[in-house]
């Protein structure tokens, strides 16, 4: 087996494998929702209630 044949081996085995990963990972990923915020559970806060004034 001579030197290109192996770099070219080497190139599409990678290639497989970032592929199979990627198709897993679009799969399994997280949930397409978005989170709430934390403006949605916690009440806002003034900068001038804050300093107690």
């Amino acid at each position: 087996m001579n030197t290109g044949l192996r770099i070219a081996a080497f190139v599409a085995a990678v290639a497989a494998v970032f592929a199979i990963a990627f198709g897993v990972g679009r799969v399994a990923g997280p949930d397409q929702e978005p989170t709430p915020g934390p403006s949605i559970h916690q009440p806002s806060v003034h900068q001038e209630e804050s300093h107690g004034q």
